[in-house]
């Protein structure tokens, strides 16, 4: 895999995300029709640890179909929202044309934010199964200090890069929750993966996702050496999504390791502020 060109294996990546927009759009697990009605799509932990962002101008990267971008829109933010897929963007389009939010939505790849969603922001947010998607973490740090005021930051929350070592095959407690690979995974790896998370039952045809491991250490890293000063890097025991076979429901929002399985770190959420 390590031959292979980037840009190849970001058009595969596209061409699935394309087709998992209508299956999100109209699934239960984002929760399209409570939006509608008034509910935020975004989760507690983001909410508590970003702060107001009422009267801020806010850039979304990796924003997908727009709801927490115009979630931002709805607690008073200046959004944009930023995502390489089509499909994605207009759907965003469409939704904050039928909620009468105001946000704009940008159709680009990260490395193309400076250029296409401009500079000057006071915050710039990312969140939950983006990092993977992106093979070069020095360019996505640089854009994002390069997007940021003095004085603004970045706020990340997403899925903890232990989770890449984990069974993800088998559904018992006493085989999943085990490490079986290695944390410190190089180049793409190729994933033949049919299914989807947000609806496990629909059948993807695009069923090849490439991505890349990126370490605690690496993410923290970038952003330093981009500028940004890290404020606060927090590990959590709970998720947005059912990532390991046999997790159970915390909550309305999380996800969590079933009882008698170790309590290992899931998420992580990272504040990193531009001087």
């Amino acid at each position: 895999m390590s031959g292979k060109n980037p840009d190849d294996l970001l058009a595969a990546n596209l061409a699935r995300w394309e087709e998992q927009v209508d299956i999100h759009v109209g699934s239960g697990f984002y929760r399209v029709k409570e939006f509608k009605a008034g509910e935020t799509s975004l989760d507690p932990l983001i909410l508590a640890e970003i702060g107001d962002v009422a009267g801020k101008r806010l850039l979304h990267l990796q924003c997908h179909f727009g709801l927490d971008t115009l979630s931002f829109a709805r607690l008073g933010a200046v959004a944009t929202g930023l995502d390489f897929s089509p499909k994605a963007i207009a759907e965003a389009r469409k939704l904050a044309a039928e909620t009468g939010l105001d946000a704009r939505f940008v159709e680009a790849r990260v490395d193309e934010a400076t250029a296409k969603a401009g500079t000057g922001y006071d915050i710039v947010f990312s969140s939950w199964g983006v990092l993977m998607w992106l093979p070069d973490l020095e360019v996505w740090a640089r854009n994002i200090a390069a997007c940021l005021k003095p004085g603004g930051f970045f706020y990340l929350a997403e899925g903890h890069p232990l989770l890449w070592t984990l069974d993800d095959e088998e559904a018992t407690v006493e085989k999943n929750f085990r490490i079986v690979r290695s944390y410190f995974l190089e180049g793409p790896q190729q994933w033949d993966n049919a299914r989807d998370y947000a609806e496990p039952e629909v059948t993807l045809t695009h069923f090849r996702s490439n991505e890349w491991q990126h370490t605690l250490g690496e993410v923290v890293t970038v952003l330093a050496a981009a500028g940004l000063r890290i404020e606060f890097l927090h590990e959590h025991d709970r998720l947005v999504w059912p990532a390991v076979p046999g997790m159970t429901r915390a909550d309305t929002h999380y996800f969590r390791a079933p009882e008698g399985a170790p309590r290992l770190p899931l998420s992580y959420s990272l504040k990193a502020r531009r001087e």
